[in-house]
């Protein structure tokens, strides 16, 4: 069959089936290369070569296809030798692991964390622990965890007699510390599980409390003598206050408290001195107490008879209470006041005693306060609208004059504002009469630029079509000044300027116009021979430039003289436009002159049609009003170029319109 095929003409492009079965065999044999199975190193070798052998032995297709074949089979080639010494490395890591397993299997001294080392190699080099290291190290494992259990139980407790025995030796009272630290000590024995940092810790903390106790002992026989000698002390504190010349018997009495509690708190002093040191403090405070007793005596007599003193001036407080003689009565006030603080104070009745006096004084101080704080309402409040009155004054602009009048009358209806009244004037008067110099100077100023524009405005009507804008703003501003003392100086300036440019743009217009037409005659005759079919030398008007229209037919009258027949047609079409714009014009001028003489003849007429409720008579006329004459003649100076008859005809109609205007 191939041999037939390969017989057979090929179409273009097409492969022979026998280079198809080469190019086959040989891409078979790249991807066998490349996909070549994990086996054992001597396995993987044999297959590479066996692969290599089969490639060599086939027959290689055409050399365009066996060059790119024999690139990819040596790249496959590469891959599976960089596999083959990757597996070798691994066969020999594996050899290393393998034996350290035995000899730690083997070695009696081994401990959890060289076991976990041994899988973290694995794990680094393998990827995972194998199997087999894993079942041949199962005795080992078992072995570790269960001496682990016993070591952790053993810690455990170790760590609680630990905290114990720190407990007992922080407390301040050692009995306990004493009566348990041998028990510990021997149940600490009994633990045989426990790491080395463990029981060194144990000694440390043993120590520390025996270290406790020691000292215990030391400092029981010098605490003896130290209360000892503090007892001592403090009979000589008592002593020297019963030597004092001026006894200070409140400070005495509560300091003898205070000692006799100190006394109680102190411990016990050696056997030898415990009866000295207590007759002594005993005579010492017996002194002491008598004379502060008789002390006291002679305060409770003395506090009786401020007593009856300060009810004397209680009672004479609660008259003045209710007076209205306020500055009279406040100076009584602060008198009994100050005699009160003369006299001594009346032991357990002076809070009451004070209480009543206050009361009598808060009454009457509290009224007064209350007279007096309405009186600074009111003030408040007319100070509040005067200064309001102020503030007003002090904002007043130029068109404020009724109000800067009125403004004096108000404030003084305000009514008055105490000690407050005088400055408050001052500064109203001193706002208003501001204003008015304010107002004075602005209307002076005002009149002096208005005189200056006038007469600015006055010169201008010289030349009033080139002073326009500088008329415009004088008017603007003589506007914004509107000075009352002017005003007939300013309405006659702005009617001379106003007739003198309307004056001038007549002249200019009548210029222009009589310019216009001399052009467009001049134009006309052209027309007139063009239409004809004449033949003659045409030279154009330098003025046509003025107007846009007539420049553009002298333009097409040019061409057309010329020969050229477009432009005369052209011609013809506005001809025929600038006849419609003519008639336009001509037509408004002449409705326009006829609606101000029928407004001016008949009246009678356009009331009976609005009786009638033909309003459309109106409406006309209020459109004929809003044309604006001077628009027009604008307009018609560039209606554009007709026939001469036509164009004298369009003249006449438009003078005699204008002339009825």
């Amino acid at each position: 069959m191939i041999e037939e095929n390969s017989s057979q003409p090929l179409s273009i492009g097409e492969v022979a089936p026998e280079v198809k079965e080469q190019k086959k065999c040989r891409e078979d044999l790249c991807n066998a290369m490349k996909n070549i199975p994990a086996m054992a190193p001597e396995d993987f070798r044999a297959e590479v070569e066996r692969i290599k052998a089969a490639y060599e032995a086939s027959v290689a297709p055409p050399p365009e296809y066996a060059e790119l074949l024999d690139k990819q089979f040596a790249e496959a080639v590469k891959c599976a030798g960089e596999k083959i010494r990757e597996m070798e490395v691994r066969q020999e890591a594996f050899e290393k692991l393998q034996s350290e397993l035995q000899r730690l299997l083997t070695d009696e001294l081994v401990v959890k964390s060289d076991l976990e080392k041994f899988d973290s190699d694995c794990i680094k080099v393998l990827g995972a622990v194998p199997p087999e290291f894993t079942e041949a190290s199962v005795a080992l494992r078992e072995r570790l965890a269960a001496e682990e259990a016993l070591q952790a139980a053993d810690t455990a407790r170790a760590e609680a007699l630990m905290e114990e025995l720190k407990n007992l030796t922080a407390a301040e009272d050692v009995a306990p510390l004493r009566e348990r630290k041998s028990s510990i000590d021997s149940e600490f024995k009994t633990l045989q599980h426990l790491p080395q940092p463990v029981r060194k810790r144990f000694q440390d903390v043993s120590h520390k409390a025996s270290q406790k106790i020691s000292r215990f002992f030391e400092e029981l026989d010098l605490a003896r003598w130290e209360s000892y000698t503090l007892k001592q002390d403090i009979c000589g504190k008592i002593e020297e206050m019963n030597s004092a010349e001026n006894p200070d018997c409140v400070k005495f009495a509560k300091e003898l408290q205070e000692l006799r509690e100190r006394w109680k708190t102190l411990g016990a002093v050696p056997k030898e001195k415990n009866e000295e040191v207590n007759a002594r403090f005993l005579e010492a405070s017996r002194q002491l107490q008598h004379k502060v007793d008789e002390f006291f005596s002679n305060r409770r007599q003395e506090r009786k008879q401020a007593a009856a003193d300060k009810l004397a001036l209680i009672e004479e407080a609660e008259k003045l209470a209710s007076s209205t003689q306020w500055n009279a009565t406040a100076a009584a006030f602060k008198e009994l006041q100050a005699k009160w603080k003369t006299i001594p104070r009346a032991g357990n009745e002076e809070n009451e005693l004070y209480r009543r006096f206050r009361a009598a004084a808060d009454t009457f101080f509290n009224a007064r306060s209350a007279y007096f704080s309405e009186r600074e309402k009111k003030f408040a409040a007319i100070i509040q609208c005067k200064e309001a009155l102020i503030a007003e004054a002090e904002a007043l602009t130029q068109n404020d004059l009724r109000r800067a009048r009125q403004l004096r009358e108000d404030f003084r209806n305000a009514g008055n504002a105490g000690k407050s009244e005088n400055a408050l004037y001052e500064r109203l008067k001193a706002a208003l009469d501001k204003f008015f110099e304010a107002r004075r100077a602005v209307f002076s100023e005002k009149e002096s630029e208005s005189r200056n524009l006038i007469a600015e405005l006055e010169q201008l009507s010289s030349d009033p079509v080139a002073n326009m804008g500088r008329a415009r703003e004088i008017r603007e501003r003589l506007q914004e000044l509107d000075c009352r003392e002017t005003a007939g100086a300013v309405k006659k300036a702005s009617q001379t300027f106003d007739a003198a440019l309307s004056e001038s743009r007549k002249k200019e217009t009548r210029a222009k116009g009589d310019l216009g037409r001399e052009v467009a005659r001049e134009l006309a005759l052209s027309v007139d021979k063009l239409l004809a079919g004449e033949s003659f030398g045409f030279t154009p008007p330098a003025a046509a430039e003025v107007f846009p229209k007539l420049s553009s037919a002298v333009k097409l009258i040019s061409a057309a003289v010329e020969g050229d027949a477009k432009a005369l047609e052209k011609l013809n079409r506005q001809i025929a436009a600038a006849r419609q714009e003519h008639e336009r014009i001509c037509s408004e001028l002449e409705k326009l002159s006829g609606a101000q003489d029928a407004e001016a003849d008949n009246l009678a007429a356009a009331l009976q049609a609005a009786i009638m409720g033909n309003f459309a008579k109106d409406e006309a006329r209020a459109a004929a009003q809003a044309i604006d004459p001077n628009k027009l003649a604008s307009e018609y100076l560039n209606a554009g170029i007709l026939p001469s008859e036509e164009l004298e005809a369009s003249f006449s109609r438009f003078d005699a319109a204008m002339s009825r205007i």
